[in-house]
């Protein structure tokens, strides 16, 4: 039954983008957010994200954005244990963007969406979902397209709970913003 419904959505994919642009690229930043909410956590990682992106232009200023972030994070816990803890999660962030202002070069844009995420923490994996809300500003330099942006998320459960034997259990927020930079050259 799920392969049906990749093909299906490949296929809807497929007649929409004929005839519309389609940028192939890059996107990466990191969190502005602190994803811990105590102070017993500190994070000991530069938690950024990184991974491929896909934009498909549709008529009327509204576009497809799909994108595949990756992120490698570590905690230490900052009451005296020596264990450290690492994440790392794949994101998949499909968001519907529109153009605000039809200027040539810069195209200021809202986006919103829903993204997935897979998640191994501690050696156990975890699936959860969001609700992303975001914007930013494109600039078009021939077929160079760049795109930095703020974007929020909202996950339906904590990326982790840590547990620790001498001390708290600890669950990470659920609230994440991120500031990103996507890089991308259009096909056509």
């Amino acid at each position: 039954m799920r392969s049906y419904l990749w093909i299906f959505v490949l296929l809807l994919t497929c007649s929409i983008c004929f005839g519309q642009s389609v940028s192939i690229g890059g996107i990466g930043g990191g969190m502005l957010t602190n994803d811990l909410n105590n102070q017993w956590v500190d994070s000991v990682s530069s938690r950024y994200a990184i991974g491929p992106q896909l934009d498909i232009g549709l008529p009327l200023g509204f576009g497809i954005e799909v994108d595949a972030l990756y992120r490698h994070e570590s905690y230490q816990p900052s009451f005296g244990v020596s264990q450290q803890y690492e994440r790392t999660s794949w994101e998949f962030p499909f968001l519907l963007k529109k153009t605000l202002l039809p200027f040539p070069v810069v195209k200021p844009f809202v986006e919103a969406g829903y993204a997935p995420r897979t998640m191994e923490s501690m050696g156990y994996p975890g699936v959860s979902h969001g609700l992303v809300i975001g914007g930013g500003v494109e600039f078009r330099i021939g077929r160079l397209r760049l795109s930095p942006a703020i974007r929020y998320t909202h996950w339906d459960n904590a990326p982790a709970v840590l547990v620790f034997s001498d001390g708290p259990t600890i669950n990470l927020t659920q609230n994440q913003v991120d500031a990103l930079v996507g890089i991308s050259w259009k096909l056509r």
